[in-house]
């Protein structure tokens, strides 16, 4: 068996001879094992069924690389090389994203890209985002938010960085093959069942009431339970009821409701404060200029006897 491949034997190989089919196969041996390994190191960043996965992917890359074959019509074997290697990644690259997309379907990713956006990139403040932020009827199931951000992370690791392009009322987030908008008054009138032009500016600013409620909520879900309680607690959220801030609040009974003494209910509150400022900030603020507004503000805030 030759360990020189030529345009001769690939030509052979394209002609289902047996000299030039193992000459490309013994050439493209190596190249295949390396592109396996690592689509299978994406798949099990662990170690954790790693072995499955590259033999799998092994398999694929062969087929693919057999597929390919007639295909070729370069004129010489450094291009056959870089036509080969470019066609068995992305054939790779799409396995890993089918794999990893199992259980997430195209219009939960649409909305999980949506939510990213509003999240500032935080992928598990989208997931629960996800959940309670779009209209009724967009929102998605517990399974359905952490299957979408699941298979996100998968393209992302795999294609290119979150990538944001601004726009007037509807901005879009790009990873991958996932393209996803969010326009407040065309996904209010969808959850409505009435035309975009039938939507009244009270209904816009009832959803996004709603909205800012929902991304309240969804934040102190994403937070410890000491420091989401304790600001739960300190503003009467939901049922909780409401001891207050500062010197006008009630800290023993604050304390008494979180089962803690009084200086840990304290300091849970107040790191409470700092840690939903800073997911609130990211959520909400539509530049880097009214972030630092929010954060400078914020900050102001949180030096107040009231918040401590």
């Amino acid at each position: 068996m030759t360990e020189t491949l030529t345009l001769a034997l690939i030509a052979d190989a394209q002609a289902n001879g047996l000299e030039g089919t193992s000459a490309v196969l013994e050439a493209m041996t190596g190249r295949i094992e390396k592109l396996s390994d690592a689509a299978a190191r994406r798949m099990s960043q662990n170690g954790h069924r790693f072995e499955d996965f590259r033999e799998d992917f092994r398999q694929d890359a062969a087929l693919a690389m057999f597929e390919a074959l007639p295909r070729f019509n370069g004129d010489s074997v450094d291009v056959f090389y870089g036509f080969m290697w470019g066609t068995i990644e992305n054939v790779l690259k799409d396995k890993v994203r089918e794999t990893r997309n199992q259980g997430a379907d195209e219009d939960a990713l649409k909305v999980f890209a949506s939510m990213l956006e509003k999240a500032d990139g935080d992928i598990y403040l989208a997931e629960k985002f996800a959940q309670t932020v779009p209209p009724k009827g967009r929102r998605l199931s517990a399974d359905r938010a952490q299957a979408a951000r699941m298979a996100w992370q998968g393209t992302a690791s795999i294609d290119a960085p979150l990538t944001l392009s601004e726009g007037s009322t509807t901005k879009s987030a790009t990873v991958g093959d996932y393209t996803a908008a969010y326009n407040p008054a065309e996904n209010l009138a969808s959850s409505l069942g009435l035309p975009e032009d039938l939507v009244t500016s009270e209904d816009i600013t009832s959803e996004e009431r709603r909205q800012k409620h929902a991304i309240v909520n969804a934040i102190l879900a994403s937070m410890s339970d000491n420091q989401a309680n304790a600001l739960r607690l300190s503003y009467g959220i939901g049922d909780s009821q409401c001891f207050g801030t500062g010197d006008s609040g009630d800290l023993p009974g604050l304390a008494a409701a979180l089962g803690l003494d009084i200086i840990p209910a304290r300091d849970a509150r107040v790191k409470g404060h700092k840690s939903f400022a800073k997911r609130y900030i990211k959520a909400v603020a539509k530049s880097e200029a009214e972030a630092k507004e929010l954060t400078e503000a914020a900050a102001i805030n949180l030096g107040r006897g009231g918040r401590k």
